[in-house]
């Protein structure tokens, strides 16, 4: 593709629509890669000096090279002349090197840690680069050099980078910041012994000293242990370092149910096989007595063979003591509550159920099955509002819906097998249902 037609289709792209443009970035050369970075760059710091380094033309920088003038390096792991792990740990040998992001390809989770070991200050996969992903790694790996004053979100993120050197997990590296929440921050890092992307979930400093929310975030991982399931998120270990409590997780290359909607609706084989994962998971976790209480398109991920399981039970609940929850009390996330939640009463299976069937009409539907100005607004539609019928096209799942988000919950499905059930009945001619595992809990 020439360079005109490339700046050419940027430009009629919207920046929120850009990513199924940036999914075809290796089949982009290098000189056309290189100056969209430019052009990102030069978009948020217009006095900004900007040097295109084409390794098919020039040798790899040596002694000579003055690295000291430079703010940032970015770095892509395919140079077209050799490795770009061998230039990376090339350049950290010398004192004078800036910070370094490398570029890294989907699911190249291994060469990215190996990346982050060799000394790269971040890395971003190139499938998934916006501008707004380059200018907030640009600014968290130089922020004091390129900018005076550090926006608040920019001071955030570096301290949350400094909290992660500090924090000592045996046998683990942390590497870097990859998300944040309310309660914690969630670091990428890698088993010394084998490189093993995983990930490591810290609880923030300022609520540590909160005895409900330490207890919330211990409970996650005395819940998890006890379910063996390929549908739950494989913990790896706890502790406390630096007074600072952490879990240790396995790392999800597929991203999260969020990252695939990508604001959009999925098909519908795809959004029921989706769902029937989510029916299997629900039934591992149901049978152990354990109530999740947050299901949200954030807590589904998938790895890198597509399979799906869920993750943060930082508010699940074991069945036995959920009617000693509070009077009153409501947990959870507003778009994706049951009536009974919302009303504070004693929960059971059947509002994870319900949960299920909102992100349901999510993936069919494209669209939040609620919406409201506030979150209060939002959450009283689960009480008071009926859900809206689905398009034309969607109708024949109008049914199993309903039987989902009835807002009397004895007429809802009772558990993830009734669901299922109803399914396999229903759908079994369109074959949209994932196949059943082979065997649960293996």
């Amino acid at each position: 593709m020439a360079h005109e037609q490339l700046v050419a289709e940027y430009q009629r792209r919207q920046e929120g629509q850009a990513q199924a443009f940036f999914h075809k970035l290796d089949e982009i050369n290098d000189e056309d890669l290189r100056t969209l970075l430019q052009r990102y760059l030069k978009r948020e710091w217009p006095e900004a000096a900007v040097e295109q380094f084409d390794p098919l033309a020039r040798e790899m920088p040596g002694e000579s090279f003055p690295f000291g003038d430079y703010d940032v390096v970015i770095l892509d792991y395919m140079l077209g002349r050799g490795d770009g792990l061998e230039w990376l740990r090339a350049f950290k040998r010398r004192a004078d090197c800036p910070p370094i992001i490398f570029l890294t390809g989907a699911g190249n989770e291994v060469i990215a840690v190996r990346a982050m070991k060799f000394g790269a200050d971040d890395y971003l996969r190139k499938q998934e680069l916006t501008r707004e992903r380059l200018i907030n790694s640009v600014r968290d790996v130089a922020g004091k050099s390129i900018e005076a004053t550090l926006p608040p979100d920019v001071a955030a993120r570096l301290e949350g980078h400094t909290l992660g050197a500090r924090i000592h997990v045996p046998g683990i590296r942390i590497l870097r910041l990859i998300g944040e929440g309310g309660m914690s921050r969630v670091y990428l890092a890698s088993r010394e012994a084998d490189d093993e992307p995983l990930v490591v979930k810290v609880l923030r400093p300022e609520v540590t000293q909160d005895k409900t929310s330490l207890d919330r975030f211990l409970q996650e991982y005395s819940l998890i242990e006890r379910i063996t399931s390929r549908h739950v998120a494989h913990i790896h270990g706890h502790g406390v370092s630096a007074e600072h409590a952490y879990l240790v997780m396995e790392f999800f290359d597929g991203g999260d149910l969020m990252k695939r909607l990508g604001g959009d609706q999925l098909p519908p084989g795809q959004a029921l096989r989706i769902f029937s994962e989510l029916m299997y998971a629900l039934g591992d976790i149901h049978e152990q007595g354990i109530l999740h209480r947050d299901l949200k398109p954030q807590n589904l991920m998938f790895r890198a063979d597509g399979s799906l399981a869920i993750v943060d039970f930082g508010i699940a609940k074991h069945v036995d003591a959920v009617d000693r929850t509070g009077h009153g009390e409501i947990l959870g996330t507003p778009r994706y509550m049951s009536p009974e939640q919302v009303r504070g009463l004693t929960l059971d299976l059947r509002t994870d159920i319900y949960s299920a069937g909102v992100l349901l009409y999510q993936m069919l539907v494209g669209k939040h099955l609620f919406e409201g100005d506030t979150a209060v607004e939002v959450a009283l539609h689960h009480i008071n509002t009926q859900p809206p019928e689905l398009p034309e096209p969607l109708a024949r799942f109008q049914s199993l819906l309903d039987k989902l988000l009835d807002k009397d919950r004895d007429s809802r499905f009772r558990n993830a097998d009734e669901v299922l059930g109803f399914m396999a009945r229903k759908y079994l001619q369109d074959a949209p249902i994932a196949a059943a595992p082979a065997e649960r809990n293996s």
